[in-house]
C-alpha cells in the first residue's frame, strides 16, 4: 500500500494551510459594536457604572469637588430607570467630563466619537451626542427626557437610513462607514429600549421589529462591503532576477501583503481572507443584536442605581 496522501487529505491540508495563512493578516479594521455601548447598555450597566466611578475616583484623588457636583445632579435619583442602560452610558460620560481625570483620548465619549469619524457618519454622531447630553440634562425630569428622546429618535433613524443608502445605493462603502452604521444601529436600538423603560412606549414590539430590520440590513451591507473590499484587494508577484522565480502575493484593501500558496487562486484566497476577518465580525454583530432581542424583557424593566458616597 502506498504511503502518500489521498486527494481528500491533500485538499484538507491545503485548506488548513490557507486558513492559517489568512489568520496572519493583522491590519483589518474592526467594524463591530463599540464596547462602551455593549457594556454600559447591558444588564450589568449599573455595576459597570459603579466600577467606572470608582476607577475615576482612584485616578483623580481627592475627588471632593466633582463628586459633590455628581451627587447634586443625581440627588434622590438612585435607584431609577433613567440610570439604566442608555442612562448609565450618559452618566458615565458625564463622570468623565466633570472628573477631568483622563486625557480626551481616554474618555468613553471620545472612544465612541471616533467610531463616527467617517465624514458621512457625522450626522449620526450629532444625534447620538445630543441624545446622551439630554439624558443627563433631564435626568431628573422624565417627561422632558421622553420628549427629547422621541424627537431625537426620529432624527437618528433617518440619519442611519441615509448612511445606509450612501453605502448601498451611492457606492460610498468603506469599513469606516460600515462600522459607523453598525454602531448607529446598536445605539438606535438602545434608544427605543430606553423609551420602553421610561414608559414612552408601552410594548417591546417596535424594538423587536427594529432589531429584525437591522439584522436584514446587516446582510445587505456586508454583501456590499465584500464587493468593495474585493475590488481593493489584489494578487501580485514578487520578481527577483529571474522571471521564473516570481512568487505570488496577496495584498489586502489596507495595503498589507503576504505570500500566497501558489496553487490557490485569488478568488479562493480572498474568500478565506474575508471569511476570517469580516464574516466572523458580522456573526459577532448578529449575535449581539439577537442577544439584545432575547434579553428585551429584562432590559426594559431594568432599574439603575449608583452610590456616589
Amino acid at each position: 500500500m502506498g504511503s502518500g496522501m489521498s486527494e481528500e487529505e491533500r485538499r484538507d491540508t491545503v485548506q488548513d494551510n490557507l486558513e492559517k495563512d489568512v489568520e496572519k493578516f493583522t491590519n483589518c479594521p474592526d467594524v463591530t459594536v463599540n464596547e462602551a455601548v455593549v457594556m454600559f447598555c447591558s444588564l450589568s450597566s449599573s455595576e459597570l457604572l459603579q466600577q467606572h466611578l470608582s476607577d475615576r475616583k482612584q485616578r483623580n484623588f481627592p475627588a471632593t469637588d466633582w463628586m459633590k457636583r455628581l451627587a447634586e445632579k443625581l440627588a434622590n435619583l438612585s435607584p431609577d430607570p433613567k440610570l439604566a442602560g442608555l442612562g448609565a452610558l450618559a452618566i458615565t460620560i458625564f463622570i468623565d467630563v466633570i472628573s477631568a481625570s483622563s486625557s480626551s483620548s481616554e474618555t468613553v465619549k471620545e472612544a465612541l466619537r471616533c467610531v463616527f469619524a467617517e465624514e458621512k457618519a457625522s450626522e449620526v454622531w450629532d444625534h447620538i451626542d445630543e441624545c446622551l447630553k439630554r439624558c443627563v440634562v433631564h435626568v431628573d425630569n422624565t417627561e422632558e427626557l421622553l420628549g427629547d428622546i422621541r424627537r431625537i429618535e426620529v432624527q437618528l433613524s433617518a440619519a442611519i437610513t441615509r448612511l445606509k443608502n450612501s453605502m448601498v445605493r451611492d457606492g460610498h462603502m468603506t469599513s469606516e462607514a460600515l462600522k459607523a452604521w453598525v454602531n448607529g444601529a446598536a445605539f438606535h436600538i438602545q434608544v427605543l429600549i430606553h423609551l420602553v423603560r421610561l414608559g414612552g412606549i408601552q410594548r417591546c414590539d417596535p424594538v423587536e421589529r427594529l432589531i429584525s430590520a437591522y439584522l436584514s440590513d446587516l446582510d445587505l451591507l456586508f454583501n456590499k462591503h465584500k464587493e468593495a473590499v474585493e475590488k481593493k484587494c489584489r494578487k501580485g508577484y514578487t520578481l527577483d532576477e529571474s522571471p521564473w522565480s516570481a512568487w505570488p502575493y496577496f495584498e489586502t484593501e489596507e495595503g498589507e501583503s503576504r505570500s500566497m500558496i501558489p496553487s490557490i487562486g485569488f478568488e479562493r484566497y480572498f474568500e478565506a481572507y474575508y471569511e476570517e476577518h469580516y464574516s466572523r465580525q458580522k456573526d459577532e454583530i448578529s449575535r449581539y443584536f439577537m442577544t439584545v432581542r432575547d434579553e428585551l424583557p429584562r432590559l426594559v424593566s431594568l432599574v439603575g442605581h449608583l452610590s456616589v458616597q
